[in-house]
């Protein structure tokens, strides 16, 4: 069969769905190993911007605007943007300056504060980060003083009062682990069975009687479970049923005829004497593994003897998984 006539098969997403469940393990174990590596990498990253915590302290005034007949402090467009270039401004930073230590850089200061208006333009919020609790309080003080002297000298100002001031406090880092966690378990879940997914569409394998015979047009008899589970109790009933209905199959196709039965291993390597046998016999009976990826090497025996006039009568499945069969089947 070539691989336009295999093409032509379909996807029997019940087979795929049986598959993909027999391979349950593999989804678990890549959910665990990513909820280890992502966690991992996350709990790493936290705990590196946990030792680059700042302090950080908030200051609140409240803004008094000039009123006049013609505009009220909503006309003034005094937002959080306006705020923050003013801090950055000689009447406020540079005002600042004078009240720190010598020694002090005003880009360095200037990194350290912003400004923001979060709802009402009357309120504004300036917030101060440093490395150290005593940094932040100079540098918060120096900047809490300035903000109030521009109340007395800013356009359309009445004055500006300090409303709170808060006490330096480390930067607060939200831990997600649990959900970093999780998100790489749903990945590299997910990914795994997209993986599985693939390497069932683009498998060889064979595992249904139907495949076999809609691939090579030869007729299997039945199935023989898996040795390593033959006996076991719980499968003793589709045992039974698969042995009756793979005995009941060979007969109607042997019709009390010599047809040697011969493994995969046993067709490959036959040779001279052994083929003469079979074609005396008027063919063989094939035996096959299910599942094992053995298309290509199966196509080769079949067509070997072919070649050497030695006709397939019919095959047989062996090793068959018993909960994959008793679940396509309904048995």
């Amino acid at each position: 069969m070539n691989h336009r006539e295999l093409g032509k098969e379909g996807v029997d997403l019940k087979l795929v769905l049986l598959l993909l469940l027999k391979k349950i393990s593999c989804v678990i174990i890549a959910a665990l190993a990513g909820a280890v590596v992502v966690g991992g990498i996350y709990a790493v990253w936290h705990g590196v911007l946990a030792d680059k915590r700042q302090y950080e302290a908030q200051s609140k005034y409240y803004i008094t605007f000039e009123e006049t007949m013609e505009k009220s402090y909503l006309d003034y467009y005094y937002n959080g943007y306006t705020w923050n270039d003013l801090l950055s401004s000689d009447p406020i930073l540079g005002y600042a300056m004078t009240l720190l230590p010598d020694g002090y850089d005003r880009s360095y200061v200037d990194d350290c504060v912003e400004a923001e208006i979060l709802s009402d333009v009357r309120v504004l919020t300036t917030t101060v980060r440093a490395s150290t609790q005593e940094e932040v309080l100079l540098i918060q003080e120096a900047l809490e003083e300035a903000v109030i002297h521009y109340g007395t000298v800013g356009d359309k100002l009445d004055g500006i009062s300090l409303i709170r001031s808060d006490e330096p406090q480390l930067e607060a880092i939200k831990n997600s682990i649990v959900r970093a966690a999780v998100t790489g378990a749903i990945a590299f879940s997910v990914l795994m069975v997209l993986v599985l997914l693939f390497s069932i569409a683009v498998r060889d394998a064979i595992y249904l009687p139907e495949e076999f015979t809609m691939r090579y047009a030869i007729p299997v008899a039945g199935m023989c479970i898996c040795e390593r589970v033959v006996g076991v109790k719980k499968y003793a009933t589709l045992q039974e049923r698969l042995s009756k209905e793979l005995n009941d199959n060979l007969a109607y196709l042997v019709k009390e005829k010599d047809y040697v039965t011969v493994s995969m291993q046993e067709a490959e390597a036959a040779a001279g004497e052994i083929l003469a046998t079979w074609r005396e016999k008027g063919g063989v009976i094939l035996e096959f593994p299910q599942g094992a990826k053995n298309s290509k090497k199966l196509t080769h025996v079949l067509e070997r003897l072919k070649l050497q006039e030695c006709p397939v009568i019919g095959a047989v499945m062996t090793d068959a998984d018993p909960v994959l069969v008793s679940r396509y089947y309904g048995f």
